[in-house]
């Protein structure tokens, strides 16, 4: 045996030394791939305190305020002066059957989610116009487990919450870096 060797004989003292570079590796095999940790949006320019008016209020209006707020914006239960309002008068769900079987029972189902949303700046001015948001979600639907499509309705519509706020804030993201062009004062 070499005497310059070292001899590892215990195999915790392997790990330890090969832990640094398992996760520097583990990092660059994400990095080339093209994971990357999810960032806070930029808003618009006079978002920095916000109301929102959200319809029926709820989980939307709940992440939503997260999310704003972990992108630097002030929520505030109360629109007035200097208070931007994000305005969603329209915040629905839908469930419509996409399937029939040859015995006219249903075998698929899409879930839908629709909001409207606006931005309107402290002085009323139009920060976000007006825009639409639609997704959908299907599943099938086995009619011997009927029970539990409840329970699957009400996952798929959490999921598609997340992802309502995640569309919002990107659209925010977007007006953010590339604003319309302010008319002239006349």
């Amino acid at each position: 045996m070499d005497p310059r060797v070292p001899i590892l004989r215990n195999p915790s003292m392997r790990l330890r030394r090969c832990t640094p570079v398992l996760v520097v590796a583990l990092a660059l095999l994400l990095a080339g791939c093209g994971f990357h940790l999810r960032r806070s949006a930029a808003l618009p320019a006079g978002m920095q305190t916000v109301h929102l008016d959200i319809a029926g209020g709820g989980s939307l209006q709940r992440q939503l305020t997260r999310a704003l707020q972990l992108s630097g914006a002030t929520v505030v239960e109360h629109a007035g002066t200097g208070v931007a309002t994000l305005r969603a008068p329209v915040a629905q769900f839908s469930t419509n059957a996409l399937t029939l079987t040859g015995f006219a029972r249903i075998s698929e189902y899409s879930v839908s989610y629709h909001v409207e949303f606006e931005v309107l700046g402290a002085d009323g001015h139009v920060i976000a116009p007006m825009q639409r948001i639609d997704l959908a979600h299907e599943f099938t639907f086995d009619s011997t487990q009927a029970i539990g499509i409840a329970g699957e309705v009400d996952a798929i519509q959490r999921s598609l919450t997340g992802d309502m706020v995640q569309a919002i804030l990107r659209r925010l993201d977007a007006i953010a870096k590339h604003p319309p062009p302010q008319p002239a004062p006349g």
